[in-house]
């Protein structure tokens, strides 16, 4: 049996039915933009042993007096259970503390310990720099004209979910 190594195949290489070349071509470049972004994150935080979901969770804790599970859910666009596991996750690294709120006893808040703020500073800087080394080479003309763009994507990308009454 011969095994021949192939480079890795982009499963959207063969033309899409009804898609015209170039719309084809930005779709790739942009799909490829958000995973090397994703790339440069985790590159940048290996040694701080989180992943950028766990970063969300420490960034929205930092900028609140503490908030309940659901609330950062609902902050991070995940489900309660992806919540869970990131929440497990630091609260294993020391990251975080669970405290019962003064005023409802029945409601855990989430706190970032004194381990959890440094780190979360840490994440602010990597998260800076990603910005200022991809984005930032870019003319503020080619900024402006690019969050024009990906505005519109973005609106007519959410106008299609509302349709589909998938909207969260």
């Amino acid at each position: 049996m011969h095994h021949h190594v192939h480079p890795p195949i982009d499963p959207f290489d063969s033309a899409l039915e009804g898609v015209d070349p170039l719309s084809l071509d930005v779709f790739k470049a942009h799909k490829r933009s958000m995973v090397l972004s994703r790339h440069l994150m985790m590159m940048s935080l290996a040694d701080q042993a989180s992943h950028p979901g766990q970063a969300g969770c420490l960034l929205a804790l930092s900028n609140s007096g503490g908030m309940s599970q659901s609330e950062l859910a609902e902050t991070l666009h995940v489900s309660r259970p992806t919540v869970t596991v990131m929440l497990q996750k630091l609260e294993a690294a020391g990251a975080i503390e669970r405290r019962t709120d003064e005023h409802d006893q029945r409601v855990t808040r989430l706190f970032l310990t004194p381990d959890g703020a440094e780190l979360a500073g840490r994440m602010r800087t990597v998260h800076a720099n990603i910005i200022n080394t991809t984005i930032g080479y870019l003319s503020e003309a080619d900024q402006r004209e690019l969050l024009r763009l990906l505005t519109t994507l973005n609106q007519h990308a959410a106008e299609q979910l509302e349709k589909e009454g998938t909207a969260r």
